[in-house]
């Protein structure tokens, strides 16, 4: 699978990579906190990596990364919450336990069945 990213100048350290937002051209708090500086030495640090794009100087928009993520994440709470549905339906006998498997195993099934295939574009 071929994944690509839209990247954009971050205007955070202007595609530097390097954070200056602070007064004096120093690093600012933010970004301190990202490098994981101690409390006592946040203020008046010079030369950080810019905490929003990672210091590449390019930051990949957060409505992206979402619309990627989003999909994935649904999927695997649908099946965890299925089969979780689908024990508490045996354990507690349910009378409609046959039709609950049935429709559960399809929907798990073809969720594992689109991550996991070897599919090749």
């Amino acid at each position: 699978m071929e994944v690509t990213a839209n990247l954009h100048e971050c205007k955070h350290c202007t595609g530097t990579g390097t954070c200056t937002s602070a007064q004096d051209g120093a690093s600012c708090y933010a970004c301190a906190v990202r490098n994981e500086i101690p409390i006592w030495r946040r203020k008046k640090q010079y030369g950080l990596m810019c905490g929003s794009c990672g210091g590449i100087g390019k930051a990949e928009p957060m409505t992206e990364r979402i619309n990627k993520r989003i999909a994935p994440l649904l999927a695997i709470y649908l099946s965890i919450a299925l089969v979780v549905f689908v024990i508490l339906a045996a354990f507690s006998e349910n009378k409609f336990f046959s039709e609950i498997l049935a429709f559960s195993s399809a929907i798990i099934g073809a969720v594992v069945g689109f991550y996991f295939s070897n599919r090749v574009k």
